[in-house]
């Protein structure tokens, strides 16, 4: 896929061509009275066709506005520059004299100015065009025939149409490459956020237990100081193994993506528990043979269940089950992290339960946080595979 600098250069350059090629039109659009002002020859009004060339200029820079305005994305440009333009065409094809002139200024600008207008006044400005010539004609036609005329008014009506057909079709390609190039653009800040809250989701589930056992053991330590020193010595030991360890973890997350294991997971969060008083029974880890990205968010459900259990509750038993079991989808592991003391609120959701579901819910899977009898509490994530 090409980098960002390519495609706003490609964009630019692609920009400056579609400019280059409108600003050849509205040279065209300045250059119509320039062929009155040279085939005319002496004659008593010779002020007509100057300013007819000092109309058109400014005529021919507002056509440009218009195309930079509808380039740029605004499906209605500046109505000022739309009116302005038109009125300045009416100004310039009165002060043109020649006939097929006039039908030449009128055809160019209508191949331009049409696509820029909104689409209902496009169409009554079409209709109008078709007919605005005849006076200017009329008056300026001199020894011109009129079924000579009459063939020159179709030519311009074809000659427009041809010239209108290559705008619209440059500006229509302009538009899908425009809208495909804004599109890959969301895509991109799309896949930036949602990088950005998986590593989030990560420094929460990796922290959150790491901080809460740090916590846990850091006041044990406190309440043993004076009471069993040894104890305390031990604690503070544990306390410093398990900063350096979420030290370690954070370094591995920003350096790369790596899964956390089930069993490793389970046994963390033994120690972790066991210290506050809480036994931790663990069953269905033997044997356990199922995809990496299972095994990942296994251990995931395992830690944010054993984070939960220690912040939220006063549970005696705590217990860690995983089990494959058959469905109509094909085989799923199934992690239960259940206890026996929830307290308070303990049954709603926060950061982290939210954020263990949505990382279950991209394995496929689903994941239920709900109360048991008594004080007990279930946590339950069943990964497909």
């Amino acid at each position: 896929m090409p980098g960002t600098d390519e495609v706003e250069r490609t964009m630019r350059f692609g920009r400056l061509v579609i400019m280059v090629t409108m600003g050849m039109l509205a040279v065209l659009l300045a250059g119509i009275p320039v062929f009155e002002v040279v085939l005319s020859g002496p004659r008593d009004d010779a002020w007509r066709p100057l300013a007819a060339l000092g109309a058109s200029v400014p005529l021919a820079v507002l056509v440009l506005f218009l195309v930079r305005d509808r380039i740029d994305g605004r499906r209605i440009p500046d109505p000022r520059f739309y009116w302005g333009s038109l009125a300045l065409l009416g100004l310039t094809a009165a002060l043109v004299r020649d006939p097929v002139l006039t039908m030449g200024l009128f055809a160019t600008w209508w191949s331009a100015g049409v696509f820029t207008a909104p689409r209902r006044r496009g169409a009554v400005v079409t209709l109008v065009l078709l007919a605005a010539p005849w006076p200017f004609v009329l008056v300026g036609g001199g020894e011109v025939p009129l079924p000579l005329q009459f063939v020159f008014w179709v030519g311009s009506i074809l000659w427009a149409l041809v010239m209108a057909s290559s705008t619209v079709a440059t500006i229509w390609l302009w538009d899908i490459t425009r809208q495909a190039v804004e599109g890959q653009r969301a895509r991109a800040r799309l896949a930036v956020t949602e990088e950005r809250l998986r590593f989030s989701r990560d420094m929460h589930d990796l922290l959150g237990h790491s901080l809460s056992a740090l916590a846990v053991k850091a006041e044990l330590a406190g309440r043993l100081v004076d009471r069993a020193p040894e104890r305390a010595e031990k604690e503070l030991g544990e306390v410093h193994d398990l900063a350096r360890e979420a030290l370690g973890q954070v370094r591995a997350a920003v350096g790369g993506y790596r899964e956390p294991d089930p069993a490793e997971e389970a046994a963390a969060v033994r120690g972790v528990l066991e210290t506050v008083g809480t036994r931790v029974e663990i069953t269905g880890l033997e044997g356990l043979d199922v995809p990496a990205r299972v095994s990942g968010t296994a251990a995931w459900v395992v830690r944010e269940g054993g984070t939960n259990v220690l912040r939220h509750s006063e549970a005696a038993r705590c217990r860690i089950d995983f089990s494959l079991v058959e469905g109509e989808g094909g085989r799923a592991l199934v992690v239960e992290v259940s206890n026996d003391g929830v307290h308070g609120e303990g049954g709603g959701r926060g950061n982290g339960l939210t954020g263990l579901a949505e990382r279950v819910a991209a394995a496929g899977g689903g994941l239920t946080a709900t109360r048991t009898r008594g004080d007990g509490f279930l946590l339950r994530a069943v990964l497909p595979f």
